[in-house]
């Protein structure tokens, strides 16, 4: 019967009593070994067992009087559940009914569940698999189950397992059970004494996140994850396991992954193991929202303008491209104030819309106005892009209106498009349009002050067209702009300025001398056409007017190097120029500096132009110095004549201007000092100084800020600070303050202390404010501030005095 397929059936009873069972072995090749007394098959060998299981494999021997049959090499068996095992060694024992599996085996289960592990027990008849040894079960998205043992109810298709058992997702985030029950129908995991390690980094603010939920029970199907007296924490672990910074106690966490979010009942917030805040429901969206309806974070609200409030945002994701938020300021003895905010995205633009209503002051006062405020803001840009040819354009729309000039201060309202110090109301629409050598600008715009003490609130610019193009560059004749700009512009209720200029600007090669000397020519022709109403140092018809200048710019390079890490660098320059005409009487305040003394046109302005010969000489020092490195600049201007039409700010109307320079001093980036001045004439006395200090000691940064200008500079003189103290990796003293030095006055002051984490901010500000206004009324505040991350903070009331 060799090399044909041979089907033995073999009929046996155990006693008289037992009902006789039916075994089928069935291969192509069969041998007796009589010496052993077995049977020996071979090659595509198919067992089928009395309880309908097929096992399959590449060798059998079956020991008859024992009731055994050993399968060696690719053994394959699958039972009624369609439930498949794989393994290279295997015995069914006849009496039990029972397959076990010695030494390395895989189970795909009929629910597409894959178990890899040993020596496993397959009983097809009382319809379970188990094992006592190290398994890892994967589920159909790639989930992770660990055991150290496990039972498989082949037709409840329930796994169970107790001891140690460690579940890691396809996020990374890892479960620790002490017991395990789950559902391959369903989908579903019940499982206690659960430890979850959320390693994903989506859930992470801070790189030293870690999140993990400790609860008693949970249970997990397809949408919905339900922990039962969970503790949760965002939190890094502490030294000697101490209590992380905050938690949420609960007696349910619920997350529906459908819905995307996480519900709390009976929550309680703990800070260092203090609860300091509780709410019987609780829920926010999970990790992976993005943005999502719901209420923001609240906070409270008190000034001693109007009182005791608070805030409750609401935010309304309308779809993936618009978005509207209120904000609702309430007050306790005020009328409410309510914000908007609609936000939507088009392709390559964007528009904003803020607006605010109030009904004011409940009590009026001499300096508390009645009547309802009110605001709208709006901004909508567009762009448009040309990959081929490499241009680009934008479109850009800002509305901004407002009832009240003391609104936006008096209610701090601060967002996106506003800021409470606002002082100018700007409505315009702006066009722009730039390629390689051309930039188009179109402009209008409408201006309203907020500033007391104006007759006209208004000014009005429209329209005002730029252009700028370079009509050559090369290596003979150097390179030639052209610019033009046409402007109206209307003022002071009856001033009107229509001015159209052209302006060709040119520099020639520079060319280097034997000497070493760098000489470069600068030419500049201005046509200033222009109808002025109501100005009077302008002709009232229509006037046009030539200028030009020319000028000669000479320079030289000088280095010396002082041992082998010092080196210095001197540019002693000189620039000539010369501009015929007469000009007219300059107001504005033009402040002069080391780079724009070598201008031709010192003074950017659309309806006038320097003339005379002058004489700008300067120069450049630099050192370096390994890590340090000085800067140093000064520049004056020598005029042919006084010219008293030349504005007066830096003495640029006298003969001499002027000595006005710029000092740098740096180490690395620890420490950083920066000086402007300007000094007479005679070199007597400064009028204009400007000192400004940043550096980083350690844990100490300090940034000084001094300012005085006099005489014919101006009127003004401040010092204003800040300092920031770092104490270890988690603490920070901070204070801030302006001082008038003129009033002998402070305009405010700041004091604080921040304490932060990886998941926590907690800081007490300290804060005086000084307001020179006849309706908001200077306060001192006292606030504490604390914050969860990824939660967002909660500010205590201020205490004000």
């Amino acid at each position: 019967m060799k090399n044909k397929i041979l089907a033995i059936l073999l009929f046996f009873c155990s006693t008289a009593a037992i009902k006789a069972e039916n075994l089928i072995i069935e291969s192509k090749q069969i041998s007796i070994d009589k010496n052993r007394q077995i049977s020996i098959f071979e090659k595509e060998v198919v067992i089928t067992t009395p309880e309908n299981q097929i096992i399959e494999s590449d060798y059998a021997e079956y020991n008859k009087k024992d009731g055994i049959i050993i399968l060696k090499k690719n053994v394959k068996a699958i039972d009624n559940e369609m439930n498949k095992v794989y393994a290279d060694y295997a015995e069914y024992n006849e009496e039990f009914k029972t397959l076990n599996t010695i030494g390395k085996t895989n189970i795909k289960t009929s629910e597409g569940y894959i178990l890899e592990g040993k020596d496993i027990l397959f009983d097809n008849l009382n319809k379970y698999i188990k094992s006592k040894s190290l398994t890892t079960i994967t589920d159909q998205n790639n989930n992770k189950i660990y055991l150290n043992n496990f039972e498989y109810l082949t037709n409840k298709f329930i796994f169970k397992s107790i001891g140690e058992i460690k579940v890691e997702d396809n996020l990374q985030n890892t479960y620790n059970f002490s017991q395990i029950y789950i559902d391959t129908k369903s989908k579903e995991l019940l499982g206690t004494d659960i430890k979850s390690y959320l390693n994903s980094e989506s859930f992470k603010i801070d790189e030293r996140n870690k999140p993990r939920i400790f609860a008693n029970n949970v249970k997990i199907d397809k949408e919905i994850t339900e922990f039962n007296k969970a503790n949760f924490t965002l939190c890094n672990y502490r030294k000697d396991d101490k209590c992380p910074p905050w938690t949420i106690q609960s007696t349910k966490m619920l997350h529906d992954s459908k819905k995307k979010t996480i519900y709390y009942d009976n929550a309680l917030i703990k800070i260092y193991d203090i609860p300091v805040f509780y709410t019987p429901k609780f829920s926010h969206p999970d990790p992976s929202v993005k943005r999502r309806s719901g209420f923001l974070v609240p906070s409270f609200l008190d000034t001693k303008n109007l009182g005791e409030g608070f805030t409750v945002p609401y935010f309304w994701a309308i779809n993936k491209e618009r978005d509207f938020t209120i904000t609702p300021k309430l007050f306790v003895n005020e009328n409410p104030l309510f914000l908007a905010e609609y936000r939507q995205i088009f392709k390559n633009s964007n528009l904003i819309f803020d607006m605010g209503f109030t009904e004011g002051y409940k009590k009026t006062a001499a300096n508390k106005k009645k009547g309802n405020k009110t605001h709208f803001f709006s901004k909508f840009v567009k762009n448009f892009e040309n990959i081929n040819n490499n241009s680009k354009s934008t479109l850009s729309i800002t509305t901004q209106d407002s009832t009240n000039d003391k609104y936006f201060k008096l209610y701090n309202i601060n967002s996106e498009l506003v800021e409470d110090d606002i002082d100018t109301l700007k409505n315009t629409l702006n066009f722009t349009h730039s390629d390689d050598d051309i930039f188009f600008g179109f402009n209008m715009s409408i201006f309203e002050t907020l500033k007391d003490g104006y007759n006209d609130k208004y000014e009005y610019l429209y329209p005002e067209l730029t252009f700028d193009k370079n009509l050559f560059n090369n290596s003979v004749l150097g390179s030639v702009n052209y610019n033009n700009n046409l402007k109206i512009h209307t003022y002071d209720t009856n001033k009107t300025s229509k001015t159209f200029v052209n302006n060709f600007d040119w520099s020639s090669i520079t060319k280097k001398l034997n000497s070493g000397i760098q000489t470069s020519l600068l030419g500049n022709l201005k046509n200033i056409n222009y109808e002025k109403k109501n100005i009077s140092k302008f002709k009232t018809d229509t006037t046009s007017e030539l200028f030009g200048s020319l000028g000669l710019l000479n320079k030289i390079d000088l280095y010396k190097k002082i041992g082998n890490f010092s080196e210095h660098y001197l540019s002693p320059k000189i620039l000539l120029r010369y501009s015929p005409g007469e000009m007219r009487k300059e107001d504005s305040n033009i402040k002069l500096s080391p780079s724009n003394a070598f201008n031709l046109n010192r003074f950017n302005s659309n309806d006038n132009y320097e003339t005379g010969l002058s004489a700008s000489i300067g120069f450049d020092y630099e050192i370096k110095k390994q890590s340090k490195k000085i800067d140093f600049s000064v520049s004056q201007i020598i005029n042919q004549n006084e010219n008293k039409k030349m504005p007066t700010s830096m003495g640029l109307d006298e003969k001499l201007s002027d000595l006005v320079g710029t000092a740098k001093y740096s180490i690395n980036d620890d420490f950083e000092l920066n000086y402007n001045f300007a000094v007479d004439q005679n070199y007597k006395e400064f009028n204009y100084n400007e000192i400004s200090a940043n550096t980083k000691f350690n844990s100490l940064e300090l940034n000084l800020n001094y300012l005085q200008e006099k005489k014919h500079i101006g009127n003004n003189e401040y010092l204003k600070s800040k300092i920031n103290y770092k104490i270890g990796n988690d603490t920070n003293l901070g204070y801030e303050f302006k001082r008038n030095l003129i009033t002998n006055s402070s305009e405010f002051y700041n004091l604080s202390y921040e304490y932060f984490n990886d998941c926590l901010r907690a800081g007490l500000v300290f804060r005086r404010e000084f307001y020179n206004d006849s309706e908001i009324e200077a306060e001192n505040s006292l606030m504490f501030k604390i914050t969860l991350t990824s939660f967002g903070g909660v500010d205590s009331p201020k205490f004000n005095q």
